[in-house]
């Protein structure tokens, strides 16, 4: 059977947040506040750093958030890790890339992230739909090819609430946003297509890790 457990701390082992994902946290948290405090400074101009500082920080704070509550009732549970950092990476690098102005530079910034960060994004998320369908045992277990389809799934539903609420954005007038037909379907594309990856390859690595 697939071992998914291998995306959480070890049982008995303290189940607390990795000081590397606390890192990642730390290092959004800060590009954040800077580009909320200092919108003109490096390539932060223009791209709505304070509307985005509270969407872009709470996917960080759910798993950190919902565990402690968990775990009140729960000692023994474990910390997802993959979830966490899936949840923390995707900002981290689309606000570093702010930071820098990759995406004021460099073309095909915008369309590299879109497929990285959804590989990111749904790898974390598919280790959490894969422990919860092989905690049943092997004769409850959900096969592989259904959970690749339920971390694809769940990716291609994400990019297009993204998309949705980057058009609600635009009509605001935030951030300087220009989209167009074709930007649309092809961002929808690539996160569609970097978030099958990040699913199969969280699946391959589990059956390959099966007891």
């Amino acid at each position: 059977m697939p071992d998914y457990r291998q995306f959480r701390t070890a049982a008995g082992s303290p189940a607390r947040m990795p000081r590397w994902v606390l890192a990642l946290k730390v290092a959004l948290a800060g590009l954040l506040l800077c580009g909320a405090i200092f919108p003109d400074v490096g390539g932060f101009e223009g791209k709505g750093m304070a509307f985005r500082l509270p969407l872009f920080l709470a996917p960080a704070l759910i798993v950190p958030i919902h565990h402690a509550i968990r775990r009140r009732s729960d000692p023994g549970r474990t910390y997802p890790w993959a979830l966490d950092a899936g949840l923390t990476i995707p900002f981290l690098l689309d606000t570093f890339g702010n930071a820098v102005g990759l995406y004021d530079t460099v073309d095909i910034t915008d369309d590299v992230l879109h497929f990285v960060n959804w590989c990111f994004l749904m790898g974390g998320i598919t280790t959490s739909i894969g422990f919860a369908a092989t905690r049943g045992g092997p004769e409850r277990s959900a096969p592989r090819w259904l959970i690749w389809l339920a971390g694809t799934g769940v990716g291609a539903l994400a990019i297009i609430g993204w998309e949705i609420a980057e058009y609600g954005v635009m009509k605001a007038g935030v951030g300087n946003l220009s989209l167009t037909y074709g930007d649309t379907l092809f961002d929808l594309a690539l996160s569609s297509a970097g978030g099958a990856v990040g699913a199969w390859w969280v699946t391959a690595r589990a059956a390959r890790q099966a007891p």
